[in-house]
């Protein structure tokens, strides 16, 4: 990876494929998300919080695998899901810091020149003839905004969710239907006997800063956990049967 700051001047040459974003997730097996993609993000993954190992912070993912650099979503020539993550679908672009004049630190728009997104096929252009935004640089800037605007609430939810003791780990021990044992561990989830336990002042006050959805969001997502399961079985069914044919 080699990120340099976008040049509308510099780049305008460039041909992306956004299509290869979702390539870039084949062994990706945590993505991390926003709390404004919690709905969403729900109706097909678990959403889960993992600790970070450098600063020991909280952070939501959604969970694609059951194992590292496991993506039980990907076809093998795209994400077979509804939803894709902000953080996917704004690849090759990521979010850079600049110093300003005043000392400040302001957002910037960075590229990765090493992005396998830059193809000479590519479909889509940073710029358009006459010089101006293209509407596909226009829609990452928009996702990317979106990212950066949701670092706050998310940062917020989690920190409610620490000081009500909700997160707690989980522990998830998993026979396939080959026999073959799984052990996953290392990630969170909301305590959902404690978030019951909550008086009546803390509901209120979940429910008046817009965070009782996000909560239920994750309760009901981890029933995905199961579809994970269903995914794993029928990819070793397929890799049994080809393994047979092979023979």
């Amino acid at each position: 990876m080699h990120l340099v700051e976008l040049s509308r001047e510099e780049h305008s040459q460039l041909k992306i494929s956004p299509d290869l974003a979702e390539a870039s997730a084949a062994r990706q097996h945590l993505i991390p998300i926003v709390a404004s993609e919690f709905r969403k993000a729900a109706t097909q993954y678990p959403i889960v919080f993992a600790k970070s190992p450098e600063t020991g912070r909280f952070a939501p993912f959604v969970l694609n695998g059951l194992e590292p650099e496991e993506n039980l979503f990907w076809s093998g020539t795209k994400m077979d899901v509804a939803y894709v993550p902000l953080n996917i679908r704004r690849r090759p672009f990521f979010v850079g810091m600049a110093d300003a004049s005043n000392g400040a630190n302001d957002n910037v728009l960075c590229i990765d020149i090493e992005s396998p997104c830059l193809t000479a096929s590519g479909q889509k252009s940073i710029v358009d003839a006459d010089g101006t935004d293209s509407s596909y640089l226009k829609e990452i800037l928009s996702i990317v905004g979106q990212l950066v605007d949701g670092q706050k609430p998310t940062s917020s939810f989690i920190n409610t969710a620490l000081s009500l003791d909700l997160l707690c780990p989980i522990v998830l021990d998993i026979v396939l239907e080959d026999g073959k044992p799984l052990h996953v561990e290392g990630l969170y989830s909301i305590d959902e006997d404690r978030f019951r336990s909550l008086d009546k002042d803390e509901v209120a006050r979940l429910w008046n800063e817009g965070l009782m959805e996000l909560i239920y969001s994750v309760i009901i997502s981890t029933g995905q956990i199961f579809n994970l399961i269903r995914l794993r079985n029928e990819r070793e069914s397929l890799n049994r049967a080809w393994r047979d044919n092979e023979n």
